[in-house]
């Protein structure tokens, strides 16, 4: 096998990824967020994908049946429940990533397979209308839950990311998601990736911890010093109820 052929799979390998992880999340003003990041400053490093500002966009297309069940589970507080999206990384982004993210209470895992943008957006719409040529894992997945689910692409949501490492351990990241946006027309991943309409004043953040298995006795302190308290907040669930999609 020639030596490209065997990154060629490894990089194909590399796309369909499982990650099992908890997730902590807290809103919280701007001005409270940049106390909070002062503080870890000294233990993290930041996301060297970043731009010059120090944030990067993510737009993500959700998908959700006519009668809206992956904003009711939430709402509803259901223990296990999936949703499908598509989602891109900074702006003018070549490649989109078709996920599921499946949770069981705390405990999140995602499963994700990369196409190039237009290719991405035409995939799930197939997957909507029922056709779908079996072969990948992620896909496969997806197209069943679609056809269970009569899944259609709902609404879309942007914000801008800073994203965080812990200095020591590779399985901590935290990030602050801001400028938070929704449509519920235009139902498109690509072009200008500012269009929307806030459901969030922008004045307002959401800070998430991600981690595999326990905090660092420093993050607990920080998070406890600046008296952040846990929301069961979904920036989707947000989105859906200012477009008006619920009543």
């Amino acid at each position: 096998m020639s030596a490209s052929l065997v990154r060629q799979r490894r990089d194909e390998k590399a796309d369909l990824l499982l990650f099992d992880r908890y997730e902590l999340k807290y809103l919280l003003q701007v001005r409270q967020a940049q106390a909070v990041l002062d503080t870890i400053a000294p233990y993290v490093r930041r996301d060297a994908n970043a731009g010059a500002d120090g944030f990067y966009k993510i737009t993500s297309l959700y998908l959700d049946s006519p009668g809206l069940d992956a904003y009711w589970e939430k709402q509803d507080g259901e223990k296990y429940r999936r949703k499908v999206r598509v989602r891109t990384y900074g702006a003018g982004a070549s490649h989109a990533f078709v996920e599921i993210k499946q949770r069981l209470n705390l405990g999140v895992a995602k499963r994700r397979t990369k196409l190039p943008v237009a290719a991405a957006e035409r995939t799930v719409r197939e997957l909507c209308a029922g056709r779908h040529q079996p072969g990948d894992a992620v896909l496969d997945e997806a197209s069943v839950l679609a056809k269970t689910e009569r899944l259609r692409p709902t609404v879309v949501v942007s914000y801008n990311r800073a994203a965080f490492f812990d200095s020591w351990r590779r399985d901590l990241r935290i990030t602050l998601d801001r400028n938070m946006k929704w449509r519920s027309h235009d139902l498109s991943i690509q072009g200008d990736p500012t269009r929307g309409r806030w459901f969030l004043p922008p004045d307002w953040c959401i800070l998430e911890v991600k981690f595999d298995r326990v905090l660092p006795s420093w993050l607990c302190t920080a998070l406890n010093r600046h008296d952040l308290k846990l929301e069961r907040i979904s920036k989707y669930c947000r989105a859906v109820e200012a477009a008006g999609l619920v009543r």
